[in-house]
């Protein structure tokens, strides 16, 4: 997982005072859930480690998921790898202490940082083809991403996905008499039409239309690839770099020089000056954030010709430690916390589940007394835009170089087409630099 904490944790409260983090216990399985082949039944331990604050508190991760395991097959006891911190040393200190590590979970960057340097993922294909794992549960994006990851093969489970909204200051709408966003598919040309009605001053406060998180450049709607995966050079210098370069821009028209800023979430949460917020995978903070803030949630917008593709997934996935003494186990469990009943509980609970089912979607946030009344809708898209090659040269050049480059355009140092030339040249120099 990311720096980013749990996705959505705000919406897993009933109570704007406490989180709930309710686990699923006992239910049957659904329909259409996967049947596992036998395995040993005596009681087994079965670690479980995730690459983020996620999971590292016992008494939360046996509530939320190793309770429930354990209902389901007894002969599992599930263990969580206690860590205060994750760092490369940490990584490397848990595998020259030969610290058992069987269920990893972790967001493409994680992976790209945490596990693929020290060879800790699997190939999970034998064992779904063993159990007969049905993967035409899930959303297909999320398979494929997976599969781009691993050079081709499965080495991981989606687990959730991160959030894929966006949340808008209804008084804010209400303030300058203009219509909230719509609770059904839009156009990227319409949100920026709206944000355009309430960037404006009033009372000598600034308000500003709509703010995207920079990580839109890894998740951009265009499915723009920014490293040709058989060449090895950047190849984002083109028009459709230019499209994805001049919407992350568009949401800074009208703006004046404070509302450059990048923080989105300071602005949407704390100044309230912010109309909409597109946080894609941002942290949230605790709900504490939203009293007294009247807000609701819309689709994130699509491309007209492309129909009702939104933008790529970007999901925290469950691996199979290469170092796992009980793959047959750890990949069991796996199965579970991917299973219908498993991921209908989550989804009450406010998590985006990775599964296809509208029925599990339509559950989200049921449980949440925060999410009561909201267009919970918006929380999935119809349809995830195609997802492009993802590894360390990608990574680096969507999270750091290009955002750091188009910003200079933002802030008025260069244009859009120096920008992008420079930007290549950077990612081309970083690639030849860490080539191995």
């Amino acid at each position: 997982m990311s720096k980013r904490n749990r996705p959505l944790m705000l919406g897993c409260a009933i109570t704007l005072s406490s989180i709930l983090l309710a686990a699923c216990g006992g239910s049957k399985p659904d329909v259409g859930e996967q049947k596992t082949t036998a395995v040993p039944q005596e009681p087994t331990e079965v670690y479980f480690l995730s690459t983020s604050t996620y999971w590292w508190d016992e008494a939360t991760f046996m509530k939320e998921f190793g309770e429930p395991l354990q209902k389901k097959y007894p002969h599992i006891i599930p263990k969580t790898v206690k860590l205060t911190g994750m760092n490369t040393k940490v990584m490397e200190g848990l595998i020259a202490a030969k610290q058992p590590i069987d269920v990893i979970l972790a967001a493409n960057a994680s992976y790209l940082l945490y596990l693929k340097p020290y060879e800790l993922s699997s190939d999970i294909e034998p064992f779904i083809k063993q159990n007969k794992v049905d993967l035409n549960r899930f959303t297909p994006e999320f398979i494929d991403m997976n599969r781009k990851l691993g050079d081709g093969k499965l080495i991981g489970l989606p687990l959730q996905d991160s959030p894929t909204q966006i949340l808008y200051n209804k008084g804010i709408f209400d303030k300058f008499g203009v219509p909230y966003p719509p609770h059904d598919q839009w156009t990227w040309d319409e949100m920026f039409a709206l944000a355009s009605k309430v960037t404006r001053m009033d009372d000598r406060n600034q308000y500003y239309g709509v703010r995207m998180h920079s990580t839109f450049f890894r998740r951009n709607p265009y499915s723009l690839e920014y490293v040709d995966p058989k060449t090895n050079k950047a190849i984002f210098n083109n028009d459709v770099g230019k499209k994805v370069a001049e919407m992350y821009l568009k949401q800074y028209e009208k703006s004046d020089i404070p509302g450059l800023a990048p923080d989105g979430a300071k602005m949407f949460f704390e100044d309230r000056v912010l109309a909409m917020w597109m946080g894609l995978g941002a942290s949230y903070n605790t709900p504490e954030r939203y009293i007294g803030l009247d807000w609701d949630m819309a689709p994130i917008p699509v491309l007209p010709e492309r129909g009702p593709v939104s933008v790529q997934p970007y999901p925290d996935y469950m691996y199979l430690s290469s170092t796992s003494k009980q793959k047959e186990l750890a990949v069991q469990a796996m199965e579970f916390f991917t299973s219908d009943s498993f991921q209908m509980e989550r989804s009450k609970n406010a998590y985006t589940t990775p599964l296809k089912s509208s029925q599990i979607k339509a559950a989200f946030g049921q449980n949440a007394e925060l999410f009561n009344g909201k267009n919970v809708s918006a929380m999935s898209p119809l349809k995830y835009a195609p997802v492009t090659t993802y590894n360390q040269y990608t990574n680096q050049a969507a999270a750091t170089i290009i955002p750091k480059h188009i910003n200079d355009v933002r802030d008025g140092k260069t244009d859009i087409n120096s920008a992008l030339r420079q930007a290549e040249e950077e990612v081309n120099k970083y690639i030849e630099e860490n080539r191995k």
